[in-house]
């Protein structure tokens, strides 16, 4: 008897098993890498650099490679994707195996990562909607979620634990292995494949600039982003001050800003297998606008107000238990609303504008809360005075107010989401893209 590949959401469970193993391997090594090399040189700076490298290479690459995405079997992108991840660990396992790791050789292969991830993402995200049905993608990108959530649940505690008991070079071997795994998913499962015959009639910067276009033309789709793209930014701002406030206000204590950590990416489990569970909501947007609401209401505003343990990882927990609910719903109406033989390269433009959040959140908050919030929360201080009754102050407290203003604005940025038409009805108003039998020409 012939095998079939599996299809559907039981198909696209076996990609996403191999896609946690693989991801939750990379953030192990990502902990290792920044461990070793912070070890090496004590410079926070270096450390930065290495993040910001990849972080760079994906948001320059990310318009190109959803170019290539459409242009090329979804498969093979997936796949030289992870592959790709793979030769470059294996390269830096064998340079420690030998003659050891330079710090600009790290700094490579973060960038060559950070390129490959800006073909992954849109890649991976393209071919959930050409291989589940359209009622089940709110919950195949519940799993997404989980999958996040997963790894930082487990992988810093093992990184951690991998690192002192085996060495970094164990750590890579790890991760080369874990990704070999999820190599071999991609073909075990069947990926329905959309007409590429447009998208390879025009050229590389035209198609690159397609994507942009496809979503400027489409208002709702421009609200959506937009408002989307200020969440994200205001999260971004919570993100970067947490481990910092909790260890100002506990003293320094760092198994307590771990155990924040941790409590809150278990929550993302929770509201990921809750998701998975309950029914497809019938109005996304409105989901996705009840759970900013909710993930700013709970999880900004009561952290800042909060003092003591209890607060903070009740707050963190919650804000990651909306996450499913606002990602998950978000991504299933980009799915549903866009042309499946596009969505590689509007994805990748998606992935440009999401990127744009993280450096202007950090060129702002970081100056913000040292040099104004942080000295204005002491004893004494002119914010203390308005805000003392709300955020507690102190160490800690002008951090504590970022997370009280972002969740203010962000429940404001939620409500207008309610009030603005393009947005509160972009799941209707917009129509579906459902000629999928039409675009599937085979099944690479």
């Amino acid at each position: 008897m012939s095998w079939s590949r599996p299809g559907g959401l039981s198909g696209y469970s076996i990609l996403w098993a191999g896609q946690i193993l693989s991801v939750s391997a990379a953030r192990m090594v990502n902990f290792g890498f920044g461990v070793w090399l912070f070890l090496r040189t004590h410079s926070a700076l270096d450390l930065s650099l290495m993040t910001g490298a990849a972080f760079v290479a994906t948001m320059l690459c990310s318009p190109l490679a959803g170019a290539a995405v459409d242009r090329l079997p979804r498969r093979l992108t997936i796949a030289v994707g992870d592959a790709g991840t793979v030769v470059v660990l294996g390269s830096l396992l064998a340079l420690f195996a030998f003659h050891g790791v330079q710090a600009w050789e790290l700094f490579l292969a973060n960038t060559l990562i950070g390129v490959l991830v800006a073909f992954e993402v849109p890649a991976y995200s393209a071919t959930i909607s050409l291989m589940v049905a359209k009622e089940d993608l709110s919950r195949a990108n519940a799993l997404r979620t989980i999958a996040d959530s997963v790894q930082n649940v487990v992988a810093p505690t093992l990184g951690a634990i991998a690192l002192q008991c085996l060495g970094i070079d164990v750590v890579v071997l790890i991760a080369v292995l874990a990704g070999a795994v999820a190599v071999g998913t991609v073909f075990l499962v069947r990926i329905p494949q959309p007409d590429r015959a447009a998208a390879c009639a025009t050229g590389w910067w035209h198609g690159a600039l397609l994507g942009f276009r496809y979503i400027t033309a489409r208002p709702g789709l421009v609200g959506l982003q937009m408002t989307f793209f200020v969440v994200s930014m205001l999260s971004v701002m919570g993100w970067q001050v947490l481990t910092p406030m909790v260890l100002l206000r506990s003293g320094n204590d760092e198994l307590a800003a771990g155990l924040v950590q941790t409590v809150g990416a278990f929550g993302g489990v929770v509201g990921g297998v809750v998701m998975l569970l309950r029914p497809p909501p019938v109005r996304p947007v409105r989901s996705v606008l009840f759970a900013v609401l909710a993930y700013y209401s709970l999880g900004r505003i009561m952290l800042g107000m909060g003092d003591g343990m209890f607060w903070w990882a009740a707050s963190w927990f919650c804000s990651w238990v909306c996450m499913p609910f606002l990602r998950g719903n978000l991504d299933a109406i980009w799915q549903v609303k866009v042309d499946p033989a596009m969505q590689g390269r509007v994805f990748g433009a998606r992935q440009v504008v999401d990127n744009l959040a993280l450096p202007l959140a950090l060129a702002v908050v970081g100056p913000l809360a040292d040099n104004v919030l942080e000295p204005g929360m002491r004893p004494g201080g002119a914010l203390l005075e308005v805000f003392g009754s709300v955020v507690p102050g102190g160490p800690g407290g002008g951090m504590a107010l970022v997370f009280f203003g972002t969740g203010v604005l962000g429940v404001v940025v939620g409500l207008c989401g309610f009030f603005v038409k393009v947005v509160r009805d972009v799941d209707t108003d917009l129509p579906d893209h459902d000629a999928l039998p039409d675009l599937v020409t085979s099944h690479a």
